[in-house]
């Protein structure tokens, strides 16, 4: 594996594994009760369609976006969310993923989360999970959404492409978005994990510090 500077990841799914499950209760307190029902089963095609349509995500776009498909979501309740996503939200660090971060800020490598989701909600998330300190940057929804190449570039920033590696969950936005960016991905699936990356990280580091022992026999 090649010795990276800089370490792009994706968050959820890939560092933390979330549980949703009170996501709606804000909603639920801030959306008409009429509109309840038909509200809960459309929302994620909703999002799922404002991010095929929009570069990025802003509380006054998504409103209107919402009221479109005739939701009342104002920009206040859509914030409010935001905060209470970032409240609420009980995260599992994935397996591996403190170890892998420890090595490489002990190997002075620059570490990036590439999330297409609202800051307001990730950043307090990492805190809480304890991930925050190893993070040099964040670069979250309202910037760009993966995979649009601005997102990537403003993860890869000055830095060399071919120093710089994806880590995601997602085919269709960590994987498509690095190849378009032009640089390396590694997928976490069922049979890719953080751990084995890690493994591979380091595997690759003891090769090199062998290889040059030898030519220096």
């Amino acid at each position: 594996m090649k010795d990276y500077k800089k370490y792009i990841f994706d968050l959820d799914y890939t560092l933390l594994i979330p549980d949703w499950s009170k996501e709606d209760d804000f909603l639920r307190r801030n959306i008409p009760l009429e509109e309840q029902e038909k509200f809960f089963k459309q929302k994620q095609p909703i999002l799922n369609k404002y991010e095929l349509e929009f570069p990025k995500y802003d509380f006054q776009t998504l409103s209107n976006f919402f009221s479109s498909f005739g939701f009342h979501v104002s920009e206040e309740v859509i914030n409010g969310w935001m905060l209470h996503n970032g409240e609420s939200i009980k995260d599992e660090v994935a397996d591996g993923v403190l170890e892998l971060l420890e090595y490489l800020k002990a190997n002075g490598k620059e570490i990036v989360i590439l999330t297409s989701w609202f800051s307001g909600t990730q950043i307090p998330r990492l805190k809480r999970t304890g991930l925050y300190d190893y993070i040099d940057k964040i670069v979250a929804g309202e910037d760009a959404m993966k995979p649009d190449l601005e997102s990537f570039e403003l993860a890869i920033g000055n830095t060399n492409k071919e120093d710089c590696i994806m880590i995601g969950d997602s085919v269709k936005s960590d994987k498509v978005g690095a190849e378009n960016a032009g640089i390396d991905y590694y997928i976490v699936d069922k049979e890719h994990s953080i751990r084995d990356l890690l493994q591979m990280i380091i595997n690759s580091k003891q090769s090199s510090v062998c290889l040059v022992k030898k030519k220096q026999l």
